[in-house]
């Protein structure tokens, strides 16, 4: 009697056609989501992409802002989108800050009546770089118009050392009640 051989042959080359083609699909989704995270991670790295920036900074004007005059209602914050030119900052974390605010009469307001918070970045040297930054204004601040200065420079645990190389740009703050 002769045996039938070619049954269990077709089911093991089914067998190795179907592995093949679940393993190509494997191979290409570990590849699709490993790219995934990588440009994820790219995007993560910087906080604003230059080609989102709608103003770039540059040597001639090393801090640029969205608007230069903004609207802020007393006891509320605004946004405010800042581009800094890293002509020679350093090579580390480039911070913002807010130095000083003054009102029409040349008086310097208290530290703490307008605030600005935005997180620290890295800028390489010859590029420029987004910031977003959230700017504060104390319920107790007057109604009128402040000219503040921000500063950009090498950065210490988020805070400008403004010891060393230092970049500043004004801003009108018209606060309103």
């Amino acid at each position: 009697m002769r045996r039938n051989r070619k049954g269990s042959m077709e089911l093991g080359v089914n067998a190795i056609v179907v592995m093949i083609i679940a393993l190509a699909l494997l191979g290409l989704g570990i590849g699709f989501i490993t790219n995934l995270f990588k440009g994820g991670q790219g995007k993560l790295g910087s906080l604003i992409d230059r080609a989102d920036l709608p103003v770039h900074a540059d040597a001639s004007n090393p801090i640029m802002f969205d608007t230069s005059d903004m609207v802020i209602k007393a006891g509320s914050s605004g946004k405010l989108i800042v581009s800094v030119y890293n002509s020679d900052l350093g090579d580390g974390d480039i911070g913002l800050d807010l130095l000083r605010c003054v009102d029409s009469d040349s008086v310097q307001l208290d530290e703490g009546l307008i605030t600005m918070a935005a997180p620290a970045q890295t800028i390489g040297l010859g590029n420029d770089g987004g910031f977003r930054a959230i700017i504060k204004v104390i319920k107790d601040v007057d109604k009128g118009t402040y000219i503040c200065t921000l500063i950009a420079g090498s950065a210490t645990d988020g805070a400008v050392d403004t010891e060393g190389t230092t970049v500043s740009q004004q801003l009108f703050i018209n606060v309103v009640v």
